[in-house]
């Protein structure tokens, strides 16, 4: 029976892939949408240090990110699901975001009753020990669990930990490089997340 839904952040409960692109070009050298793809077909944090070279260093990605975000909002519909569905599940966040900005953002825009646990890269650079945590400290069997991304890389890392997932094809992964991380389903719309969240 599932209990909990873990979400990513960027590209699932935020709308942001453009804007994350762009704060990458400035911030990288040679940066290309292929290359941003790339980085994220396995673990982010990682990919910061052995793929992406670094050529603007005053240009901090964070600040300018958050600072969109923090004006754009969760998209309307993943607020719609989380609102709607409270009373069936717990909610978490297992990102490669601050949980810092997370938080703050939560509590300025009064969403903080959502979210049970976020877990961010303050708490470790790969999803894969912050889902044993999650699922150790929230005494939680691995069936009981689903995970919401949008990327490649987290598909690998949550199959790791024998977590079943659910990809959204609207992120910054397209249906056809989410295909190779072979996912429970792969959705492309809140509404049709919801339908096969039911099904579970």
């Amino acid at each position: 029976m599932l209990k909990a839904i873990i979400f990513d952040f960027d590209g699932v409960l935020f709308d942001d892939y453009e804007e994350h692109y762009q704060a990458y070009k400035k911030r990288y050298k040679d940066m290309t949408r292929k290359l941003h793809s790339k980085a994220y077909e396995g673990n982010i944090l990682e990919a910061k240090e052995n793929l992406l070279k670094i050529k603007n260093k005053s240009f901090v990605v964070k600040n300018f990110l958050q600072g969109i975000l923090m004006k754009k909002g969760i998209r309307k519909e993943a607020l719609r699901f989380l609102k709607k569905n409270k009373k069936d599940y717990s909610y978490f966040i297992v990102t490669a975001a601050s949980e810092d900005f997370i938080n703050y953002y939560l509590l300025r825009k009064k969403l903080t009753n959502l979210f049970k646990m976020i877990m961010g890269k303050e708490s470790g650079k790969y999803k894969v020990d912050k889902m044993k945590k999650f699922l150790k400290e929230n005494k939680l069997k691995k069936n009981e669990v689903v995970f919401v991304t949008d990327t490649l890389g987290d598909i690998k890392e949550a199959k790791k930990v024998g977590i079943k997932t659910i990809a959204i094809d609207f992120g910054f992964h397209k249906r056809k490089i989410l295909e190779k991380g072979n996912p429970y389903k792969i959705v492309s719309s809140f509404k049709e997340l919801e339908e096969v969240i039911l099904e579970l």
